[in-house]
């Protein structure tokens, strides 16, 4: 266990790390004052349990992230309107929140790599400017299985909850997958990008709950063109590695929130129907930054709310308690200001464009303005 004061130089130093290069020496000390001031509120809020302390200074870097995640979840909450408290007793999900007078419950984990030691040396070798085919599509799979692992883990704790009468069979259960082990050592991940998307481009969480594939190309009715649809499967392969008996892997179930019809993905999904919803999002240090830009767009410049990433919630069709829109929006509000008008939307994707292509760009007048 390190001392706390040396964690926080920990943090100074990944920032530093990630964003000391074409970052002025300021917005570093920024992002990390938010950090320290995310810590506060959390250590003030009475949400920490008896072992938050010794796990967040762990040198145990799993076990320091969970934790960290726990500290910027709160933050996230809590500016957001909500007012996050702990289970009674430190039993149960790690936060409660209430919407419109029903209780939201949020477990959080946040998947290493575990025994995959392949997925860092697959973040190691690839080289955004020469991608390799292969090692893209492994690293995809492989982060998947992580992802699928983790909605697993948390799915047989809400059911224990619900067994032990700790959460009511009405509350609305959600998942908090922080992906911040899944992401490179790489600046802007949680900030306005996740961890890498699938192989069909949509996100992780989406292809473990609702099976999406490969995406490809399929003609048209007429022949003459061709569309881009997205296939579907119930389970994938797991690692070719064996596993600790040294027997082949089986398959995994990826359509818990789906209507499979092969029997061991059909038996998790009908198990997954007690899960109102799964939010995938990055909690890392790189928060901080998120603060600094979700500030700006606070009160000076509504262009970067769009570089601000909300992260994925992927809501449950079968679920036994459905979430609301009022639920959906209040999760996924990390901006917090007014909505803008449609002309106001106009404008500001007129400037978008303009920063983006240059002075050349002729801004679009509004429709009906001459």
């Amino acid at each position: 266990m390190i001392k706390i004061e040396d964690l926080f130089q920990r943090w100074r130093a990944t920032l530093e790390r990630r964003y000391g290069q074409g970052f002025p020496a300021e917005f570093v000390e920024k992002a990390h004052e938010n950090l320290l001031a995310a810590y506060a509120r959390f250590d003030d809020s009475g949400c920490a349990d008896s072992q938050f302390l010794a796990e967040l200074c762990s040198a145990n870097a799993n076990k320091s992230a969970q934790r960290l995640g726990e500290i910027l979840l709160f933050e996230r909450l809590e500016h957001a309107g909500y007012r996050p408290e702990p289970s009674p007793g430190g039993w149960g999900p790690d936060f409660r929140v209430e919407q419109d007078g029903k209780q939201i419950c949020l477990e959080l984990i946040t998947p290493s790599i575990g025994e995959d030691v392949k997925i860092n040396e697959l973040f190691a070798s690839h080289d955004p400017l020469n991608p390799c085919p292969a090692a893209t599509i492994e690293l995809r799979q492989r982060t998947l299985l992580r992802m699928t692992g983790a909605i697993a883990e948390k799915l047989v704790k809400y059911e224990g909850y619900l067994r032990d009468g700790v959460v009511g069979p009405q509350d609305i259960l959600v998942i908090v997958v922080n992906d911040a082990l899944l992401c490179p050592d790489a600046f802007f991940f949680g900030v306005s990008h996740n961890a890498g998307s699938g192989v069909g481009g949509q996100s992780l969480v989406e292809h473990a709950l609702h099976g999406f594939g490969h995406s490809i190309w399929e003609p048209d009715n007429g022949g003459a063109n061709h569309v881009l649809k997205s296939t579907y499967r119930e389970l994938v392969d797991n690692r070719p590695e064996p596993g600790k008996d040294g027997n082949p892997r089986g398959p995994v179930p990826v359509s818990l929130f789906g209507s499979p019809a092969e029997e061991k993905a059909a038996e998790i999904a009908e198990r997954a129907s007690i899960i109102s919803g799964v939010l995938q999002v990055t909690l890392r240090e790189d928060y901080g930054v998120l603060m600094i830009l979700r500030d700006k767009a606070e009160t000076d410049e509504r262009l970067a709310e769009g570089l601000v990433q909300r992260g994925i919630l992927v809501p449950n069709p079968r679920a036994k308690n459905p979430m609301d829109h009022p639920s959906q929006r209040g999760l996924m509000k990390v901006v917090d200001a007014p909505p803008l008008t449609v002309k106001e939307l106009w404008d500001l994707n007129n400037r978008h464009l303009k920063m983006l292509l240059g002075e050349d760009y002729e801004e679009q007048p509004f429709p009906g303005v001459s």
